[in-house]
């Protein structure tokens, strides 16, 4: 058992942010239960039996900002806990840090239960909320489209579902569960603790050891990928549209933290990754055969997702230029200047990330999978890939799946 606490002290935020992240094996039957309880800890505690009586607390703390939010990352399910507050300096005759950490000692000590179950009226108002955030992936052609592909490549593995959970997993939440989830969350989940503002450590860590006093456990994480396959799947599926969607799933050789790393990071920006990727120059600008089209990467999985849509009758035509312009990656007839581009627009977006409380909380977080890499390390490491690196790289990938949604009148 051991604390894991991480400190950024800058005079640049006028707020102080203190967030703790709980990580714990992604598990499709744990996943649901605890995107609920991450809810049911933001809105209540035993003090603040209700959401108004908490909305009012924290409108006390000079409006103060209690979140949470559930997330999959590098196949763990992480529940994120935070509250954002303004500095002490910058006010009079407060101790809103102490007083934030109080509210996170409530959160987490004392919930809003009775005889070891959540209360039932919060319980089902959540469940209801969760069952209406699947609804809307089914009603929204773009969420249903990429979460059918995840579906096709990883059949068996809870990678295939929303960070949020599996609908049919609903029926089986109660207070009791939730309060047995709980438990489970503080007593074996790796938990780790930020702050982040003009703060003094040593007064940070007094606070912490006086109201959070969580002890990290050690969790063991599945490396999970789709299987590989000798050609690429093709699945097609009617439902009512008005465009077609395109969702392709590629793999390719990755491992962090090597140069194959670094390079898959360039590779996606080049190919797809923003509006001055092939993709988006070529498919949508030139051509005109999508009126959207994107790549998005699971950089240590080695994982790439083309999302597009598409004119039902350019369709065919559309897979086809995809596939054309990452041969053109392949074969090396990509220029230097837009390779030195994306590598600046790459870098100058984690710097832009990193100036924001969220963004140094997220990219520290990160090195707890694996191998640590500093901001200095990664720069170097964007800044050193090549033309040949991308070009070696991808020769490694594959068009492992595209699962296309059409509409019944061709």
């Amino acid at each position: 058992m051991s604390h894991h606490i991480n400190y950024l002290n800058t005079s640049q935020f006028k707020t102080i942010s203190l967030v703790i992240k709980f990580k714990a094996p992604l598990d499709e039957s744990t996943m649901t239960a605890r995107s609920v309880l991450s809810k049911l800890m933001q809105k209540t505690s035993q003090k603040y039996p209700t959401e108004i009586e908490m909305m009012n607390h924290l409108s006390e703390l000079y409006g103060a900002n209690l979140y949470s939010s559930v997330l999959k990352q590098n196949n763990a399910h992480v529940i994120t806990l935070g509250i954002d507050i303004v500095n002490d300096k910058y006010l009079t005759d407060t101790n809103l840090l102490e007083e934030a950490f109080k509210l996170l000692h409530e959160v987490l000590y004392f919930p809003n239960v009775q005889n070891q179950a959540f209360n039932t009226r919060l319980v089902n108002q959540e469940k209801r909320l969760l069952k209406n955030k699947f609804l809307a992936i089914k009603e929204n052609i773009g969420q249903y489209g990429f979460y059918q592909l995840l579906h096709t490549m990883f059949p068996e593995d809870p990678n295939r579902l929303p960070s949020f959970g599996d609908e049919h997993q609903l029926d089986n939440i109660d207070g009791r569960a939730l309060y047995q989830t709980f438990q489970k969350m503080k007593q074996e989940d790796e938990i780790y603790f930020y702050a982040v503002g003009e703060i003094d450590s040593e007064e940070i860590e007094s606070l912490y050891e006086k109201y959070i006093q969580l002890n990290s456990s050690t969790v063991t994480l599945n490396d999970s990928r789709p299987a590989s396959n000798k050609e690429t799947n093709y699945v097609e599926e009617t439902i009512d549209t008005t465009q077609a969607r395109l969702n392709i799933g590629m793999k390719f050789e990755v491992h962090h933290p090597d140069r194959s790393y670094f390079s898959f990071i360039v590779l996606n920006h080049l190919f797809g990754g923003d509006a001055s990727s092939m993709l988006f120059m070529n498919v949508r600008e030139k051509l005109s055969l999508a009126y959207q089209i994107h790549s998005q990467i699971d950089a240590r999985s080695g994982l790439l997702y083309v999302l597009a849509g598409v004119n039902q009758q350019n369709k065919a035509r559309a897979i086809e230029t995809i596939q054309n312009q990452f041969e053109m990656i392949k074969s090396g007839e990509i220029e230097e200047k837009m390779v030195d581009l994306s590598k600046r627009l790459i870098i100058n977006s984690r710097l832009e990330s990193t100036d924001r409380p969220k963004g140094f909380v997220e990219t520290s977080f990160s090195n707890t999978f694996g191998s640590e890499i500093s901001q200095e390390e990664w720069i170097e490491g964007i800044q050193a890939v090549t033309k040949a690196d991308i070009i070696d790289l991808a020769k490694t990938g594959c068009f492992h799946t595209i699962y296309c949604l059409v509409s019944e009148v061709q």
